[in-house]
C-alpha cells in the first residue's frame, strides 16, 4: 500500500490510471476506473450505490484502497474514512457533515490534506455530495429582517453520502438491483455464497479462541433471581431522603383476577376453537383466550363458542382473526347485547354426563364472583330447565340447525330495514337491528310512498305516437307511388294520341 506522504509532489491529474492494466488476482480482477469528473461526484449523478451503515462504508474503503486503484490512497485517506463513519452513525441515511477546519483538527491534518483526501475518497467512488457547503450566513437567511449582528455568523456545511462502487459489489459477489444511488443489494451469487461461508467460518473460529476453555460442568451457575449492585452511594442525605419526589408511578388498571389453572384452560379452549372454526387456524391461540376471557368467565363453553362462531359471516381473508373478533365483540358490548352473565338462549348444548356443567360449579364456588351469584339467582333454574327438556326430548330426533345467537343473519337483517332513509319515522337501521337483538319492540314502519306513474304514461304515448307517425308514412309512400304510376300512364297516353294524329295528316308517309 504506498503511503500518501511518500508521493505528495505528484499531481493526480497528470497520474495514469494503472487500475486497469495491473495483474491483480482472486477478488482484484474487476476493472474500475477513478471518478475523474466534478459532475459524477453529486448523489444523483453517481454510478455507487447508498450506504447507510458505517461498518459497509468501512469495508468498501478497506478495499478499494487495499486494491491500490488510486495511486495516492494511504492509511491517512483510512483514517479520514474511518471519522466519516463515526459520523455517519447519527444519521439514518448515511449523510455526515464536512467541516475541512474541524477535521483537520481532530485527525492532526492540515486543511490543504483533508480536501486531498476527500478528493481520493470522491474519485474511488466512495463518498458523494448531498449539499454542498456555502459561507453565506444562514442566521441571517433564517432570521431575515429581523437579525442583528447579535445572532452572529454560521454559514452552511458541506453534506456527504457514504456511497459503495459497483467493483466493491462484484468482488462482494453481490447481485445489485437498479443502478446509481437507488441501487439495492437483492442477493448473492456463487462466488459470493462461498465468501460469506468462509467468512462465518473465520469468525466463528475468532469467537472460540476468545471464549473459556472449562466445561459447563466447571461453570457455577449463578442466581440470576438476586441482582448484584455494586457501586453508588452507600448513605442517603438528609435533603434526598426528606425530599418530595417529582415522578409518578403510573395507576395500573384494575383486571379481575384469572388464575394460572384457569388460563391453561381457556388457552386449550381456544386451541379447540382453532380445530372447529376454519377461519381462526391462523390466529394466536393465547390472544384468543385473552379476547374470549369475558365469555369463558360468563360460562361459555368452546362447543357453544364453536357453533357461534361458525354461524357468524366473515370475509374471505382476515388479517388478524384475533382483532376482528375483539371488535365484534366490543360493538356487541356497546349495544348492551354482551353481559358479564348472559348465556345462550335460542340453543343449549347437552352435557349428557355433566363434567363441563360441575367443572363450571366448582370452578365459580371458588372464585365466588359476581358472575356466579347472578348465574345462580337468574339463570341456573331456566338452564336447568331447558336441559331437562332436551333429556326427555331424546337424542334421535334431528338437530335444528343453530342460530347465531349475537348476530343474526344478514339476509334477515336486510329484510328487516325499513324502506325510508335513516333519519325517517320507522327508525335508522341500526335501531331496527338492535330491536331485533333485543327482542324490543319494532319500531313503526311506515308504508313506502307510492311510485310516479308520469313517466311510463310519457314512454307508453311516445310509443303510440311513433306507431302513429309509422302508419301515416307507409300511407304516404303508398299514395306516391300511386300517384308515380298515375302520372306515367297519362304521358304513355298523350304520346299514342299524338303519334295517331301525326299519321292522320295529310302529306303523311301513310296518307
Amino acid at each position: 500500500m504506498p503511503d500518501v506522504s511518500a508521493c505528495r509532489h505528484i499531481d493526480s491529474a497528470a497520474c495514469p490510471d494503472v487500475s486497469q492494466s495491473r495483474a491483480t488476482s482472486d477478488t482484484l480482477r474487476h476493472a474500475f476506473t477513478l471518478v475523474r469528473d466534478a459532475s459524477d461526484h453529486e448523489v444523483a449523478a453517481t454510478a455507487s450505490r447508498q450506504l447507510r451503515k458505517a461498518d459497509d462504508f468501512r469495508a468498501a474503503v478497506q478495499f478499494m484502497v487495499g486494491a491500490e486503484f488510486h495511486p495516492k490512497a494511504g492509511r491517512t485517506t483510512l483514517r479520514l474514512a474511518n471519522a466519516f463513519a463515526v459520523r455517519m452513525e447519527k444519521s439514518k441515511d448515511g449523510h455526515f457533515p464536512f467541516s475541512a477546519d474541524a477535521t483537520g483538527r481532530m485527525l492532526g491534518l492540515s486543511r490543504r490534506a483533508v480536501f486531498h483526501h476527500a478528493r481520493i475518497l470522491r474519485e474511488l467512488g466512495l463518498i458523494a455530495y448531498v449539499e454542498h457547503g456555502t459561507r453565506t450566513n444562514s442566521q441571517r437567511t433564517r432570521h431575515g429582517a429581523a437579525w442583528t449582528p447579535a445572532h452572529g455568523y454560521r454559514g452552511t456545511a458541506t453534506l456527504f453520502a457514504a456511497v459503495a462502487p459497483p467493483v466493491w459489489d462484484d468482488a462482494m459477489g453481490r447481485r445489485i438491483a437498479g443502478t446509481g444511488y437507488r441501487a439495492r443489494p437483492i442477493g448473492v451469487t456463487q462466488q459470493g455464497r462461498i465468501r460469506a461461508i468462509d467468512e462465518a467460518r473465520r469468525s466463528a473460529g475468532r469467537d472460540n479462541c476468545r471464549r473459556s476453555s472449562c466445561t459447563p460442568s466447571l461453570v457455577v451457575p449463578q442466581d440470576h433471581g438476586h441482582q448484584q449492585v455494586g457501586g453508588g452511594e452507600k448513605y442517603t442525605s438528609r435533603t434526598r431522603a426528606t425530599g418530595r419526589k417529582t415522578t409518578s408511578r403510573p395507576t395500573q388498571q384494575i383486571l379481575p383476577r384469572t388464575s394460572p389453572a384457569e388460563c391453561a384452560r381457556q388457552i386449550a379452549f381456544a386451541e379447540q376453537l382453532q380445530r372447529e372454526v376454519w377461519w381462526l387456524h391462523r390466529c394466536c391461540a393465547r390472544r384468543l383466550a385473552y379476547v374470549l376471557r369475558p365469555l369463558f368467565t360468563s360460562g361459555w363453553t368452546w362447543q357453544s363458542l364453536a357453533a357461534e362462531l361458525r354461524a357468524w359471516g366473515v370475509p374471505g381473508y382476515l388479517r388478524d382473526p384475533a382483532a376482528y373478533v375483539h371488535s365484534e365483540l366490543d360493538q356487541f358490548r356497546r349495544l348492551g347485547r354482551l353481559g358479564h352473565a348472559q348465556l345462550p338462549e335460542r340453543e343449549v348444548l347437552v352435557d349428557e354426563q355433566g363434567t363441563r356443567h360441575r367443572e363450571m360449579v366448582h370452578a365459580r364456588q371458588r372464585a365466588n364472583k359476581l358472575a356466579w351469584r347472578s348465574y345462580t339467582e337468574r339463570l341456573r333454574p331456566e338452564l336447568r330447565r331447558q336441559v331437562a327438556q332436551a333429556r326427555t326430548a331424546g337424542n334421535g330426533g334431528p338437530r335444528a340447525e343453530y342460530l347465531s345467537w349475537l348476530r343474526e343473519p344478514e339476509a334477515v337483517h336486510l329484510h328487516a330495514l325499513p324502506l325510508q332513509d335513516a333519519h325517517g319515522p320507522g327508525g335508522s337501521p341500526q335501531e331496527i337491528y338492535a330491536a331485533r337483538a333485543t327482542n324490543r319492540p319494532m319500531p313503526v314502519r311506515h308504508a313506502a310512498p307510492e311510485a310516479d306513474q308520469g313517466w311510463l304514461d310519457q314512454m307508453r304515448d311516445e310509443i303510440e305516437a311513433k306507431r302513429a307517425c309509422a302508419v301515416l308514412r307507409a300511407e304516404l309512400d303508398d299514395w306516391e307511388a300511386e300517384q308515380a304510376q298515375y302520372g306515367a300512364g297519362l304521358f304513355r297516353r298523350g304520346r299514342r294520341l299524338d303519334e295517331r294524329e301525326s299519321l292522320d295528316r295529310p302529306g303523311s308517309p301513310c296518307s
